[in-house]
Parts: C-alpha cells; structure tokens; sequence
C-alpha cells in the first residue's frame, strides 16, 4: 500500500475507516453483560438430561465406578469440543452458517447444526407442554396421579402406597409371574388365584412383578402414575399406525408453550438474557430444596446407596464407556450451533477459555447433584411399597412423567413438591429451546440479512412452523412421534457434524492458527495450550469417532414400552437422520459450482475453498488491522499477536490491504 493509500484509509482526525467489506458489529445484538452470557449458556447445557439420564445411567452402570469413564471423556472430549466452539464463535462473531468463511467448503456444517436444533425444537416444546400439564394439574388437594378409580383407571390399576393395596392383588418384585404361578401350581397341584399367592412366599419372596394371576392367568398391573400419563396424558394407542385423534389438551399446552418461547426471544438475546437470570437459576433452588426434603425420608439412604456404590467390575463392559462418552457429548450441548450463536455476541477479549471451563464444571456438577435428588426420593418409594429400586427406577420421560411423580405423592404436602419439580423441568426445557431457536434465527438472518429488519415476524413464522409440525405428536400416537424423532434425528448427525467442524478447525484452517486466535482474543495463550493442541488434532476427533463406532454396534430399533416400530417408521427415522447429514457433502458441492473462487480444476476448487474468505478475521475493524497484520507476519507460528501488550508486533499501526487474500498466510 502507498503512502497516500495509508493516508486516504484514515479520516481527518486520524480515525481508522474500515475498508474490510465485512459485517460490523453494530450489525449484530451483543450481551448486555458478561453474566447474561454465562447464563444462557449454563441454562442451555444444562438441561433434561441431566436429570432423567445421568442420574440413570450412574445407576446401571456401575453406580461410582461410572464417574471414572464419564470425567475422563469430560477430560478428552466434553471440555476441549466447548472450549473449541466458543472460542470459534466469539473470534468470527457469526453465527452457525455465515461463520464457515474460514473454510467455504465445510458450510454445509452449519447448516446440518442449525437443521438438527430445528427438528429436536419441534418436539422439545411438546415435552415442555408436558410439564405445563403437570404443573396446572398440581393445584389440588391430591394430586391426581397418586390415586386409582378415576374415570382413567384401568382395573389392573395400582396406587403407589403398599398400605392402600391390602385389598389388591400384590406386585411382586423379583420373581416373574410365570415362574410363581408355575412353583405354586406344582405344589398346590390346582390352579392358583391371587389371594391364595398373597398369603405365600417363594424363595423369601412375598412381593413379586408388577403381575398378578386372576383365573389361573398372568395379568399385568399398572402404578396410578403409569395410567394416569399413558391413558389420561397422552390417551395412547397401541402403535404409531394407529395414529388416533388429537389431544386438545395437550394442543392447547402446545399452543402455550410455544407462545411462551416467543415472548422471551421476540426482544432478541437484550431479553432472553434476563429472562435466563431466573429459569437458568431456579432449577437449582429447587434441586436443593427436593435434595433436603427426600433426604428426610426414610429409605433415602438406600437410594443414593444404589446411586453410588462402585461396582470396579463394570468398567470391563465397553457398553459403560460407550454411555458415558455418549452422555458427556451429549449433555454439553456442542455441535449444534447454539454455543457458535451465544458466542459470536461476546465482546472480542472476552476470557472465553474461563467460560468454557466454568461452564462445563457446573453442568457436571449439577448432573451428580440431580442424581442425589432423584435416587433420594425413588429410594424412600421403594421402601413406602415394598419393592426394589430396580422396580421403579426409569430414565428419560418414565422417569420425568411416571417415576418422580409417583415418589413425590407420597410426600407430604405432594402437591407442592410435584408443583417445584415440574415447574423446575419447564425452566430447564426452556432455556435449552430458547438456544436452539436462537441458533437457527441467528444463523439465518446472518445468511438472509434482509430479514433483519423483520426479526420478530421472521421469528412468529419460524415458531408457527414448528407448531404445525408438532401437531402428529400431540395425538393419541404422539409419544411414539416424539420417541421417534429423538432416537434418529440428533444422534449420528450430531456427531457427523461436530467430527467435521473439529477436523476444518484443526487441519484445513491450522490449530497453530487457531491458538493464536484465542491468544489474540484473551490475551494470552491458553494454559496447557499443548493439551489443547493434541486433543483438538487427535484425541477429540477420535474419541468422536469411536463414539460414532460404539453407536452403530450397539444400535437397536427404536422402541417405546418394549413396544417395536413398524420398518416405515424405521425409514422415516433414517430419511430424518441422512436429510442433516447430506446437508455437509451437499453444500460443499453447491460450494464447488457457486463460489466466486470456485475455478479450475476439481482440486484447486476444494483447495481453493479449504482457505478462508478474504474477509475472514474480527468484525471490528480497529481490531481487524491488526489481526491481519500479525498474520501476514506469520506471528501466529511463534504465538505471539499484535492485539496482546509486549508482542514483538504490537506497535502495528498501519491497517493492511484487505482485499489481500488470506489463504497465502
């Protein structure tokens, strides 16, 4: 650049005029404060499956001894994958889809994320109209799922209290019906009734399955709490071909549920930022609060016992340490473009390796913490009904909808802990939707700006979208829609996805490169950077794969209730699954034909569109120059930058040729 070049690139008063065509960042909504951002982070992390599949899967395998695993994927992949996401997006402050300026090619990376958080979406706000049903059907005397004989009831139905079965037939626990009938059978050398078998014992056992024999037949029996959600909450049918007709009131808890998400995003990250101040931290209130209560129960002690006594011996199964990669990757949210849009809105030296590290600790910590929270409480219902742990302890919505609430009506005052707990579910429903939905708006507008003006029409559109897809799953079939759709649509494409944006961060762009970003933006390399450095090139991706191999070989249909699917379905889960996937190699092609830079031969095209666009860096200009200037310099190799006081280069002043490309640093 010439002298009278530098001299026309400042104003009369000195000041820098950017000549970087690149999105400002006055273009962008940014955190009003740092706490707003943590916030929405934990809140989005830590979210359902932290309290109906953590605390189940310490449980089956291995109690304590599951810890082991489960901190070492923290360690190696949970950690370095968050650390990895937040830095990108608060360095190239865009979001999901503009942000793949780095590598034009791997665009269709960002939109498999975006696709996937728009799917799950649909029927995460169908799970939140569950708790809102829960939650208005707390405000009574007796909450209604503890008892039988309503008009819901089947016959076979049972309460969730030992002492108000006297006049039942008995669960047994331990001992399958079959097997009773027949020992019984043979002994009385007659067909056994139900009054006979509760007079004897077998074995020392007195309570057997959830079975009873009426009429020399083995009839299986319900908890009040199963009936009430299966038949009075959902109304289900025997199979998803059988797809029934709508539950309007759950429609209507839909319809609420959605209006709810709106309210709180329609203002932008200015409003969900506050709005997190109270569903980001009410959830741990209420943590504490069940924690203290359930611990005053007898047979408490005996669930968090089940909970966490170590059982080294499972550490053998490669199925426990599948469950635990899995859970860590799943639970910290990565890969779906939420981290990438909560980022890209930080201030440029903000200490994003302290946030990612404080925010991994706390969704780990309040996993344990809910498995004490849970296995207190089913502790004290195994020894108020005689069975054991085994007997009534569920993951997912079993646990959530029919497990909990069965233990907590047996508390005092049922109704107001059954009110605190699924009031609790709905805040941590909703702060994990608030950030999908705004990763997928953010990661839109960036890529259609011309609907930035029109945000909060862009935005009812979007949600009335997703309501009207919701709607198979609020029939009388829903929960098998809802079951479906989670099995397939953010398992392996999650993993495709964050496989290759970990791969385009440390070897198409360069993870020396990538340090010196972070360096640029905190101001000091990352401690340990070496670690970062391995396991961002080797260990994670790896790891990543592994958990992808274990996924395939321990693959089974989908089912819901031991109840299988029919293979349309099946189809219809995989077209879901490969519809996200195939956006990755898709876009690339598109890429390949479209792209400005798109010229030559096939593989100067893809080398070509492996380097970043010229307009790739910081969106501040002031910022930028500098930025640019330490790479030109080639600064990035010795990890020193410009942007950080004492660098051999920080006196850099004169702003570089932005139309230089970048892909010859």
């Amino acid at each position: 650049m010439s002298k009278e070049d530098k001299k026309d690139s400042h104003d009369e008063s000195g000041t820098l005029v950017d000549q970087k065509p690149a999105i400002e960042t006055g273009d962008r909504e940014t955190w009003d404060k740092k706490l707003d951002f943590m916030l929405s982070c934990i809140g989005y992390a830590v979210g359902l499956g932290n309290i109906w599949r953590f605390p189940y899967l310490c449980y089956k395998n291995g109690g304590g001894a599951f810890l082991i695993p489960y901190f070492i994927f923290l360690l190696i992949c949970g950690i370095p994958l968050f650390f990895l996401e937040l830095s990108f997006g608060q360095f190239g402050a865009l979001g999901p889809a503009a942000i793949w300026k780095i590598a034009p090619i791997f665009k269709g990376v960002g939109y498999c994320m975006m696709f996937i958080s728009f799917v799950v979406c649909i029927y995460y706000n169908v799970i939140i109209a569950y708790s809102l049903h829960f939650i208005f059907n707390s405000f009574t005397s007796v909450v209604p799922w503890s008892t039988c004989g309503n008009y819901w009831n089947s016959k076979f139905c049972r309460t969730n209290t030992l002492q108000s079965n006297a006049s039942q037939p008995p669960v047994w626990s331990g001992i399958d019906c079959g097997t009773g009938k027949g020992w019984f059978d043979d002994v009385s050398h007659s067909t056994v009734n139900y009054t006979q078998l509760n007079n004897v014992s077998y074995m020392g056992q007195t309570n057997w399955t959830n079975e009873v024999v009426i009429n020399g037949s083995c009839v299986h029996y319900n908890t009040s709490s199963q009936e009430y959600f299966t038949t009075k909450v959902l109304r289900l049918t025997d199979s998803i071909d059988n797809i029934g007709g709508i539950q309007w009131e759950l429609m209507g808890l839909l319809v609420l549920a959605w209006i709810i998400v709106f309210v709180c995003l329609f203002k932008g990250v200015k409003w969900s930022g506050k709005v997190v101040y109270f569903t980001a931290t009410f959830p741990y209130v209420v943590l504490f609060i069940l924690l203290i209560r359930g611990s005053m129960e007898e047979g408490a002690i005996n669930g968090i016992h089940y909970y966490l006594t170590p059982n080294i011996t499972k550490l053998q199964d490669v199925k426990v340490w599948s469950d635990a990669a899995v859970q860590i990757f799943y639970s910290l949210g990565a890969a779906w473009g939420v981290l990438l849009s909560y980022s890209s809105l930080n201030k440029f030296h903000n200490n994003v390796y302290r946030d990612a590290l404080s925010i991994c600790v706390v969704n780990c910590c309040t996993s344990f913490l809910a498995g004490f929270v849970v296995f207190s409480v089913l502790g004290a219902l195994a020894y108020q009904t005689g069975r054991d742990i085994a007997d009534v302890v569920d993951q997912g919505a079993g646990l959530a909808f029919v497990a909990y609430p069965a233990a907590v009506a047996n508390l005092p005052i049922a109704p107001l802990w059954a009110f605190l707990f699924f009031f609790m579910l709905l805040n941590l429903g909703l702060d994990s939707q608030f950030g999908m939905i705004e990763g997928v708006v953010s990661g839109l507008l960036d890529e259609f700006p011309i609907f930035k003006r029109n945000r909060v029409k862009f935005l009812a559109g979007l949600c009335f979208i997703q309501f009207l897809l919701a709607i198979p799953m609020v029939t009388e079939s829903g929960m098998y829609w809802v079951t479906l759709i989670d099995w397939y649509a953010s398992g392996f494409p999650l993993m495709c996805a964050a496989v290759c944006e970990i791969t385009c961060i440390a070897w198409v762009y360069g993870v020396d490169r990538f340090l010196y970003d972070i360096k640029c933006m905190i101001g000091r390399t990352p401690f340990l950077w070496q670690w970062w450095k391995a396991t961002w090139s080797f260990i994670t991706p790896l790891c990543i794969l592994l958990i992808m191999v274990a996924h395939l070989c321990f693959y089974s249909p989908v089912t819901y209730n031991k109840i299988a699917y029919p293979s349309w379905a099946e189809v219809v889960g995989w077209m879901a699954a490969m519809f996200s996937i195939m956006m990755i190699p898709g876009w690339a092609i598109y890429q390949l034909l479209t792209h400005p830079r798109a010229k030559g031969s096939f593989m100067q095209r893809v080398k070509s569109l492996s380097k970043c666009d010229d307009d790739w860096g910081p969106r501040d200009p002031t910022i930028d120059y500098k930025y640019r200037k330490g790479v030109e310099m080639k600064e990035h190799k010795a990890r020193c930058c410009p942007l950080v006081p004492g660098s051999s280069s920080s006196d850099v002043s004169d702003p570089p040729e932005y139309g230089v490309a970048m892909q010859d640093v």
